[in-house]
């Protein structure tokens, strides 16, 4: 077995890995790099292999980090299956389709300014009808049911588990076995969730590997723990509605979204912040990837399943048009607002942003990991004036960041989820250098003999 890093090295977007085994070349993931527009543009636009040679790509799950470049590798030629979970074939069909309308609109407006583009025009990355043929190329199965991938010399076995970082995630183990009878296991733990966190079940770990592909996108860092994360919240929120301002949420349309919408709820039920409270979902991605949601019941933990409505409450607006959307803006009193994008890079945050962000009595919430370069890492920062929507505007309003509220396991929970897998080589994906050289530290004195942080073009033997 034989694995290619391609994607999410030394950074934590663009997941994209090979994986040669038993004749059988096979994707894990196929995720678009989110960055500088012309350094993504750049790296997400080609391949460093034939798509036309892929026999199939076995998707982790539905963020764009990890599966919105699917229709670039279909439009290239990849025409084999995509195995992925019900949920997340769900899912990843309304993110795809999404994505290909914002890699068309941005053409579009691009187009309309050739000085922008030094008078060359500009292609979609991929169209809407690349996105409806890979969505047609979905094939699904379940956690914890092996699926005989066929191969020659022997085969290859793919099964998926709980990941429990967004509805229908999965980690995967891919074993090859030899017509000799010699087995070699593989496990990705593509993104892992948080132990013990909001609505989804824990990550349900593998016992066995010969190999590891492990995330680190928290590598050296500690959340907040999950059982302080409500009174923080309530005190953010408190705290803008007393200075008379509007909470910003940027929130990423599957996972994020729905644990606010959970979250808020909880608080309103206890009194902690008030019923009043306008609370706004401005997304219609993440409206529709919220009903999707109460489809798989079943994925949901038991906190959330014994609430009545966890996605439903007095005074919780679902914002359907882009007239209700801009309306919002012209209000004077405090409210809550959850829009997409969750790194700031589009969507109708944007234009809450340009609104709010210079008035002091405002807040940007970041709920989770900003990439470097982006519009939500500047205001992480705290850049003194930001970059949105054409203006350079000053930030003056509360900066807050909650990373308690990520979806992804922080340093010691992502140690306590490699454990069973002691003492295979380790290869860390998904972490800027700074995270992965925490965490190959904190393996190293955990007793793993080898731990590798891989870098993009990197061949390994299993």
């Amino acid at each position: 077995m034989q694995i290619h890093f391609h994607g999410a090295t030394r950074t934590v977007t663009g997941s994209l890995h090979e994986i040669r085994a038993a004749g059988k070349t096979l994707l894990l993931d196929c995720g678009l790099f989110q960055g500088p527009r012309d350094l993504a543009r750049k790296i997400n636009c080609c391949f460093d292999f034939d798509p036309t040679k892929i026999d199939a790509v076995i998707l982790s799950h539905a963020h764009t980090d990890h599966c919105a470049n699917l229709p670039n590798l279909v439009k290239q030629g990849f025409r084999g299956p995509i195995w992925c979970t019900p949920a997340t074939a769900a899912i990843s069909a309304l993110m795809l389709l999404d994505s290909a309308k914002i890699q068309e609109e941005n053409a579009a407006y691009l187009n309309k300014y050739p000085d922008k583009t030094g008078g060359k025009k500009i292609e979609p990355l991929y169209t809407f009808e690349d996105a409806q043929r890979t969505i047609s190329q979905f094939k699904k199965t379940n956690y914890r049911q092996p699926l005989d991938l066929g191969g020659t010399g022997g085969g290859v076995t793919v099964t998926f588990h709980d990941a429990g970082h967004t509805l229908g995630s999965a980690a995967i183990s891919l074993t090859e076995t030899s017509t000799g009878g010699a087995r070699k296991t593989l496990v990705f733990s593509a993104d892992v969730g948080r132990p013990n966190a909001y609505l989804l079940h824990d990550p349900d770990p593998f016992l066995k590997a010969d190999a590891f592909i492990s995330e680190c996108t928290y590598g050296g860092k500690v959340h907040a723990p999950i059982a302080e994360i409500p009174n923080i919240l309530a005190g953010i929120i408190n705290d803008t509605i007393k200075a008379g301002g509007v909470l910003m949420v940027p929130a990423f349309a599957l996972g994020r979204t729905q644990t606010m919408i959970q979250q808020i709820n909880e608080l309103r039920t206890q009194k902690k912040i008030p019923g009043w409270l306008p609370v706004y979902v401005d997304s219609p991605l993440a409206t529709k990837i919220t009903a999707i949601h109460r489809d798989f019941e079943n994925l949901l933990d038991d906190e959330t399943r014994n609430m009545i409505t966890p996605f439903d409450f007095p005074n919780l607006i679902y914002v359907a048009s882009p007239d209700e959307s801009r309306a919002l803006n012209t209000r004077r009193d405090p409210f809550v607002v959850i829009a997409g994008s969750g790194m700031c890079e589009s969507g109708r945050i944007l234009h809450h942003l340009k609104h709010h962000i210079a008035d002091p009595r405002s807040t940007v919430l970041l709920p989770g990991y900003q990439a470097e370069g982006t519009l939500g890492r500047k205001i992480h920062h705290k850049f003194p004036w930001v970059p949105i929507l054409g203006d350079r505007i000053p930030l003056r309003c509360r900066v807050e960041t909650l990373n308690g509220l990520s979806a992804h396991a922080d340093g010691p929970e992502l140690l306590q989820y490699s454990q069973p897998r002691k003492p295979p080589p380790v290869y860390l994906v998904h972490g800027e250098v700074p995270q992965a050289e925490a965490h190959q530290a904190t393996l190293l004195a955990a007793g793993f003999p080898k731990v590798a942080i891989a870098t993009r073009g990197d061949i390994v033997e299993v």
